[in-house]
């Protein structure tokens, strides 16, 4: 960890003003300032202590990923947290702390919490204080049931953006196949019995979601969609966020994807291919892996805004990287083909490109749902301020999904 710190403190600007403080009976340094660095070093920063502190947690027998919760209620008022758009979330809510604010205020610190694995800029200064504090890095990402409008959606009022779903983990984010991760443990567990009274509960739950049609993101409107032709097979390929962290590390790349397209077209030569593209990707503000595809023989684009859990239904067979569209697919009771790594690839569900040796259990559908939509993930209700449990948050984000369709049809 010397290492670490003494890479990351040359990168301190030389003519800024440095002081010692004392916060907890430590001396450490103030950084004011540091140079701006190239997304290779920001990257080689972040991995090196994300590794150094995944082996540490690893390491510690004694702490189990049910409790994770129980640790994030233990962080005061005011945590350090790292979000490039603090508005897009009620973290707050979850951690019942005041309205998230960047402070200056360190001792006062007692964890540390980051947005997602893709190293930034302003990830420096808070793994110094993290490392020099000894205090742990929780890691959030969005839950699985978010919001009525997608984040990236700036024109849409902000109560549709902010997300209401949270997962967390001390060792990476749960879409991250290079290493375990928290999710990765409990669905490994075989010693982790989900009882018929628990996968009722989630049964009931998956169907109640196909039948409101209620997915991660909510704004696209429901129909059924008539695309290729009449009689014939259809299958769905899936694109994404070109260069997206669920990519990356879903031991994917831009060479997965052109593989995945061409197995879907050789093993189903009679189909309809369909192709569809990912919410982001509409907006104009990213790119996919397909974007330049163009339409021809059996390939069909799906371009336009369309409910997920409707295109699903629609098809016959799905061929996914490591997008949440495939478990969903998986709810739909689809054939399923994987060709990165996803949290619900390796347990006996679907078809998959490639292994992960660390995956030795198998696990139902309702296994796996309960464990990654109810226990590994947490859920807030605006309205009330108060944390809750998904079926409340489903009631939620149904009421708002009919808000946000009044507000598109006023404008």
């Amino acid at each position: 960890m010397k290492n670490f710190l003494k890479m990351i403190y040359s990168y301190r600007e030389p003519d800024i003003y440095t002081r010692v403080w004392t916060i907890l009976g430590i001396k450490i340094k103030k950084i004011d300032k540091f140079k701006k660095l190239k997304d290779e070093t920001n990257a080689n920063l972040f991995n090196l202590y994300h590794n150094l502190q995944y082996n540490n947690i690893l390491n510690n027998k004694d702490f189990t990923p049910q409790n994770i919760y129980e640790r994030l209620r233990e962080i005061k008022k005011t945590p350090r947290y790292l979000l490039s758009d603090k508005n897009s979330c009620y973290l707050d809510i979850l951690l019942g702390c005041e309205p998230i604010e960047f402070k200056n205020i360190f001792d006062i610190d007692n964890a540390y919490i980051i947005w997602g694995i893709r190293p930034v800029e302003n990830h420096k200064k808070t793994l110094i204080f993290a490392e020099n504090t000894n205090k742990p890095v929780m890691i959030c990402e969005d839950g699985f049931l978010r919001s009525a409008d997608t984040a990236a959606n700036k024109k849409a009022p902000l109560k549709f953006r902010k997300g209401i779903s949270f997962t967390v983990d001390d060792l990476s984010s749960y879409f991250d196949a290079t290493k375990i991760t928290r999710m990765e443990q409990m669905l490994n567990d075989k010693s982790l019995i989900i009882t018929e009274e628990q996968k009722a509960r989630a049964r009931k739950c998956i169907d109640r979601l196909l039948e409101t049609h209620l997915t991660k993101y909510n704004h696209q409107p429901i129909f059924t969609p008539e695309i290729g032709r009449k009689g014939r097979e259809k299958v769905l390929v899936v694109d994404q966020s070109y260069g997206d962290m669920s990519v990356l590390k879903g031991l994917a790349d831009e060479t997965t994807f052109k593989t995945m397209l061409e197995t879907a077209i050789k093993e189903n030569p009679d189909a309809d291919i369909i192709v569809k593209t990912h919410p982001d990707t509409m907006t104009g503000k990213k790119g996919g892996y397909y974007t330049e595809l163009k339409e021809h023989d059996n390939i069909y684009l799906q371009k336009t805004p369309i409910n997920p859990l409707s295109l699903i239904k629609y098809v016959d067979k799905v061929y996914v990287c490591s997008t949440q569209l495939g478990f969903e697919a998986l709810m739909c009771g689809k054939e399923v083909h994987t060709f990165g790594m996803p949290f619900y690839a390796g347990w006996g569900l679907t078809v998959d490109a490639q292994t992960c040796n660390r995956r030795h259990n198998t696990r139902t559908l309702e296994e796996i749902f309960y464990i990654a939509y109810i226990m590994y993930s947490y859920y807030v209700n605006p309205n009330t301020n108060k944390v809750c449990e998904i079926e409340d948050a489903i009631d939620y984000l149904l009421k708002l999904r009919e808000e946000y369709k009044t507000y598109k049809n006023k404008k």
